[in-house]
Formats: C-alpha cells, structure tokens, sequence
C-alpha cells in the first residue's frame, strides 16, 4: 500500500511539474510556435499525469475481492 501512495505522489509532482513548464513556456513564448505546440505536448502530458495518479488513487482504496 505503501508503493501505490508513493506512485501517486510522484505522478502528482511529475504532473505539476509539467503544467509550470508548460504554462510558463505557453506565457514567455507565445509568439513563437514551437513553444506553443511544446507547451500543448506539455499541458497533454500534465494531464496523463493527473489521470493516471487518479487511477492509482482508486485502485488503492477499492474493495480487494476474495471469492476464493
């Protein structure tokens, strides 16, 4: 249980990381379109990010079944 709690905390980091960076780039390099479509590929990843810690979350706290 342990293992799973740390894997949503990294994906939570990893996700907030990546939407700083991804706002940051979209706010100091808006003229340019590399940066855009950088800061879109970024805002995408953000969001796996937060999904995939969501599943984790879940999985962790639903009822294990043991129709043994």
């Amino acid at each position: 249980m342990v293992k799973r709690t740390e894997n949503v905390v990294l994906l939570k980091v990893i996700g907030s990381c990546e939407l700083i960076v991804a706002l940051a780039m979209l706010y100091f390099f808006h003229e340019d379109i590399p940066a855009i479509i950088g800061g879109v590929i970024l805002l995408g990843l953000s969001a796996n990010s937060f999904i995939q810690a969501h599943k984790c979350y879940k999985r962790q706290y639903r009822p294990i079944d043991n129709d043994d």
